[in-house]
């Protein structure tokens, strides 16, 4: 084996466990690579459980990774074959009753109006006979702790009340529908402000 000038043949062991490692200089004290500190515990989120190893802490040499979801409740699992509902099985439909909008039949059959609520401006069936204006409606959520089901749930009621009070502001004002709707977030402190914007129409048949 050749030496390379300035360099001693002897093998060194950094390791200290007869494992033969490559020549180093003579002048350069071996390296000897020392133990790596124990990662500390991490400790609990203000939502949920602690994180394991491989949802640690941002700032580590290890990604977070933590998906929760945050639905208040999920839907049975669907159960049938292709032939139900185009294959979409039993839960297809099942929030029909509460979700559709404009004309939809109450609990007599009789056609009922229940206001159109939609992030676009045009909208399908109807176009836009007048303009009432702006409506809002904010809503306040304050964390007091839970977990992360009780902070779903808190979120999604929280959404509704939005909702619900863009509908009331814009029925006052002899809407059919609020449209371009947008809802905003913000940290303000420890409270999540929630800011629910559209603009209060009333409407006729497309062509009329």
């Amino acid at each position: 084996m050749t030496v390379a000038s300035g360099a001693s043949s002897a093998s060194v062991d950094p390791w200290g466990d007869g494992t033969e490692q490559p020549p180093a200089r003579s002048d350069v004290e071996p390296i000897r690579y020392r133990a790596q500190p124990e990662r500390p515990t991490a400790q609990p989120d203000s939502f949920g459980p602690s994180r394991s190893k491989s949802t640690s802490a941002v700032g580590t040499e290890e990604p977070v990774h933590l998906v929760v979801d945050l639905r208040p409740k999920a839907l049975p699992a669907s159960t049938g074959d292709a032939s139900t509902n185009y294959g979409l099985g039993t839960t297809w439909g099942a929030n029909w009753g509460d979700s559709a909008q404009g004309w939809v039949p109450d609990e007599y059959g009789a056609a009922m109006w229940r206001p159109v609520v939609a992030t676009t401006e045009d909208l399908a069936v109807w176009d836009v006979r007048t303009y009432l204006g702006i409506v809002t409606a904010e809503v306040a959520v304050e964390a007091h702790g839970g977990d992360f089901k009780q902070l779903g749930s808190t979120l999604t009621r929280a959404r509704e009340m939005g909702v619900e009070g863009l509908v009331e502001e814009a029925i006052a004002r002899g809407a059919h529908a609020v449209v371009g709707v947008d809802m905003t977030y913000t940290a303000i402190g420890g409270r999540l402000l929630i800011t629910v914007t559209g603009t209060a129409v009333t409407l006729k048949e497309k062509g009329s």
